[in-house]
């Protein structure tokens, strides 16, 4: 599914966004994402520290992103799958924009440190997007790469 031009700028001007997993615990788990890239198809992020969200990518790959502004209280979600990406030319290049991106977007010795550690990529493939927005009906996708809305309605 191509993401939407007002999304992808969307997420980019947010400058963060939070995953939400669930594991073979079942317990739901979310993590705020900084080190990312937005391209036409995916988004790519960096994992440096392999804990919650880590070992529930390898136990439920289907995950939801969710960005949002608070000021205007607008924002969307973002649903689909994870991989890792294991090519390491691919997630060299990948690490290494992400990396350079988010260091000037970010000044603080935190970030500049995160930098030392190697992470891993996470590529999502998004297949249905929803709107936050409060004055939006939010069961209805804003995108997705068929029709599915029908498996996410409510039976009467």
């Amino acid at each position: 599914m191509k993401i939407p031009n007002t999304i992808k700028k969307f997420i980019e001007d947010q400058g963060i966004f939070v995953v939400g997993t669930v594991g073979e615990n079942r317990l739901p788990n979310i993590s705020p994402r900084i080190f990312f890239k937005v391209d036409e198809y995916l988004i790519y992020w960096l994992d440096f520290f392999k804990h919650k969200s880590y070992r529930n990518f390898k136990e439920n790959p289907f995950v939801a992103v969710s960005v949002f502004d608070k000021e205007n209280l607008i924002g969307y979600q973002l649903k689909g799958d994870v991989s890792f990406v294991s090519n390491k030319k691919e997630k060299s290049e990948i690490k290494d924009g992400i990396i350079r991106r988010t260091s000037e977007l970010y000044k603080s010795a935190y970030v500049k440190n995160l930098k030392k550690r190697d992470p891993e990529v996470i590529k999502f493939n998004p297949k249905i997007i929803y709107s936050l927005n409060p004055e939006e009906f939010s069961d209805l996708s804003v995108a997705s790469e068929a029709d599915i809305t029908q498996l996410f309605s409510r039976k009467k």
